[in-house]
């Protein structure tokens, strides 16, 4: 749940309160997985996408009960299989979802440019068009691997034929897979696409709150300016993280994770790809070794 830390943060800056849901079955939720979908020849998307609706309106219905949050005017936004999974919310809305951002949803992807059944996903996404009328923003990198340009522009014509709404915006490529946009890296190319059309729908503040301001550490000073910008990252990113280098400029670092043990080695273990003498360096806003 840490991991959408810095994507939370930002919702949070334009007035949401923001809330992460683990499904049935990911991570430590409790409940047994209830998102299979069949075999990849015969897939059946349309089951998954009821499961996991049924999941979100579950934690909408939570947040209803909360004297601090309100539901009316909330979104749903979601990456990969969330991203499916906001726009199967949508065709059957609970009260007060105002709109859904939709970043590179899809389902079925086993390998690079390789879909289970993308017939049936298309149709999945026809399927649910025809009930879908909350306003949805769909964002796909030029060079996602999971679901391709292609793809996004087949699932969106079936969705909008089918009377759903939708605006598809074909983002530029990012890192080595666009599938992973939706991150803090990626924040600068998202966000701008986010407040366009949070304003266009009148949701969420204009002027942001300031970001939570990142740790004063200096970087390990064998690191090159490529490790610098790395380090920089790591000091931006969520809760329970850790920093690992070597003598050798050589260095990774975790976060996200659930406990800051599980950070440390974590970043220890990938360092060790790279060099065998990696030692931590920072655990959390803190150097390894302060405080802890």
């Amino acid at each position: 749940p840490n991991g959408l830390y810095a994507q939370a943060t930002e919702f949070a800056r334009r007035g949401f309160a923001a809330v992460v849901v683990m499904r049935r079955g990911y991570g430590d939720s409790d409940g047994r997985y209830a998102e299979s979908n069949g075999p990849c020849d015969r897939r059946n998307y349309l089951a998954s996408a009821s499961a996991s609706a049924a999941d979100l309106r579950a934690a909408v219905d939570a947040l209803g009960r909360r004297a601090d949050v309100t539901t009316q005017g909330m979104i749903a936004a979601g990456i990969s299989a969330g991203g499916f999974a906001s726009i199967a919310l949508s065709a059957d809305p609970p009260p007060g979802l105002a709109a859904v951002i939709n970043f590179a949803g899809g389902r079925g992807s086993r390998g690079d440019d390789d879909v289970c059944d993308e017939d049936a996903l298309v149709r999945a996404f026809a399927t649910l068009g025809k009930t879908s009328r909350i306003p949805t923003l769909w964002v796909y990198a030029g060079n996602d691997k999971f679901f391709g340009p292609q793809l996004a522009r087949r699932m969106h014509a079936g969705f909008t034929a089918a009377g759903g709404r939708a605006r598809l915006i074909e983002a530029p490529a990012f890192g080595r897979d666009g599938h992973s946009l939706f991150s803090a890296g990626g924040a600068s190319i998202w966000t701008p696409m986010v407040d366009g059309f949070l304003r266009e729908m009148n949701l969420g503040t204009r002027d942001l709150i300031a970001a939570p301001a990142a740790a004063a550490l200096p970087p390990p000073r064998q690191l090159g300016e490529r490790g610098r910008a790395g380090f920089a990252a790591y000091l931006a990113s969520g809760p329970h993280k850790a920093f690992a280098v070597s003598p050798s400029g050589h260095y990774a670092f975790r976060a996200g994770l659930r406990t800051p043990a599980r950070a440390e080695e974590a970043a220890l273990a990938e360092c060790a790809k790279h060099a065998p003498d990696c030692a931590l360096y920072a655990t959390g806003d803190e150097l390894a070794g302060q405080g802890r």
